[in-house]
C-alpha cells in the first residue's frame, strides 16, 4: 500500500465517523428536552391513579395498541370487545375485571418488579409535566394565551430545525378545526393548558414536516374537568393530563401516548402507539 493511500484512509474513515454522527443528530424526540421522561414514552396508556376502563356503546370496539400501565388503586376494567393489544402492567393492590369478549394479547404483570416500574412512571410523569410547565414560552406565540377553533378554522404553529417551541394556554378547545403543528425532524412542541382541552366533531391535531408523534406533547395542568376527545377527532402526539380524567369516546383517535389519573376509552375510541422511529 502506498504512502498516499494510507494518508487517505484515516481521512475516509473520518468522513464516514463524521457522517454517521451527522446521522444520530437528525432526530430528537422530547426525552432530548426532558431527560426526567426516562422510559414513560414505552406505555400507549400511562394511569397515575388507576380506574382505567375500556368498553364499547354500540357504536365500535375501543382498542389499545401498545403497553398499558395502571398505577394508583391499580383497578383497570374492559368490557364488550375491548382489547389491549399488547402488555398489561398493574398495581399488585389493584384489580383486573373482564367481561364480554374484551381481552389482553400480551403478558399480564402483577407482581413487586411491576409495582417499582409503576411508581416509577408515576414519578416520571410528574417531573415532565413540572418541566415542561417551567419552559419559557417561545417569544413569537407570547400572545397566544387561547386556542379556540371551530368549523373549517385553523392555526399552525411553526418551529425551526432543534428548537422546541413553547406555547402557555388557558383553554384548547376545537370543534371541526385543524391544528397543525410544522417544523422538522428536531424540532419539538410543548403545549401547556391549564383550563379546558377539548376535542370534538373531528378536530384534528396535524404534524407536518417531519415533525413525530414523540416531539409533541401537550401538558394540561392542575385538577379541573375532564380532558376530552369525541366525535371522530384526532391528536397526535403525547397527551399528558395528571391530575385529570382522559375521556376519549365516540371514535376518537390519540396517535401517541394517553397519560392520565384516570382514563376512559368508549365508543370506538382508540389510543395507537406507533414505534418511536430511530435515528
Amino acid at each position: 500500500m502506498s504512502w498516499t493511500t494510507w494518508i487517505k484512509r484515516p481521512i475516509f474513515l473520518a468522513a464516514v465517523a463524521l457522517f454517521c454522527l451527522g446521522g444520530l443528530t437528525t432526530k430528537a424526540n422530547l426525552l432530548s428536552t426532558f431527560p426526567q421522561m426516562g422510559d414513560l414514552e414505552r406505555w400507549a396508556v400511562f394511569s397515575l391513579g388507576g380506574n382505567v376502563t375500556a368498553g364499547d356503546t354500540g357504536t365500535g370496539t375501543s382498542d389499545i395498541f401498545g403497553d398499558v400501565g395502571v398505577a394508583g388503586n391499580g383497578n383497570i376494567t374492559l368490557t364488550g370487545t375491548s382489547t389491549i393489544h399488547g402488555n398489561l402492567y398493574y398495581e399488585t393492590r389493584g384489580k383486573l375485571t373482564l367481561s364480554g369478549k374484551s381481552k389482553i394479547t400480551g403478558t399480564i404483570h402483577h407482581d413487586a418488579s411491576s409495582d417499582s416500574q409503576l411508581d416509577n412512571g408515576v414519578t416520571e410523569a410528574t417531573n415532565t409535566s413540572n418541566a415542561a410547565f417551567a419552559l419559557p414560552v417561545t417569544p413569537t406565540y407570547a400572545s397566544l394565551t387561547n386556542v379556540q377553533l371551530s368549523g373549517q378554522q385553523n392555526i399552525t404553529i411553526s418551529g425551526a430545525p432543534g428548537q422546541t417551541v413553547v406555547l402557555k394556554l388557558q383553554n384548547f378547545s376545537i370543534s371541526s378545526g385543524t391544528f397543525t403543528l410544522s417544523g422538522s425532524a428536531t424540532t419539538n412542541f410543548v403545549i401547556n393548558v391549564s383550563k379546558q382541552f377539548s376535542l370534538t366533531n373531528h378536530a384534528q391535531i396535524i404534524l407536518t414536516g417531519g415533525v413525530a408523534w414523540d416531539d409533541v406533547l401537550f401538558n394540561i395542568r392542575g385538577g379541573g374537568t375532564d380532558v376530552t376527545m369525541a366525535g371522530g377527532s384526532v391528536l397526535n402526539g403525547i397527551l399528558m393530563a395528571n391530575n385529570r380524567t382522559v375521556a376519549l369516546s365516540g371514535q376518537a383517535l390519540v396517535r401517541g401516548e394517553v397519560v392520565g389519573d384516570k382514563v376512559s376509552l368508549t365508543g370506538g375510541a382508540q389510543v395507537n402507539r406507533p414505534p418511536i422511529t430511530s435515528p
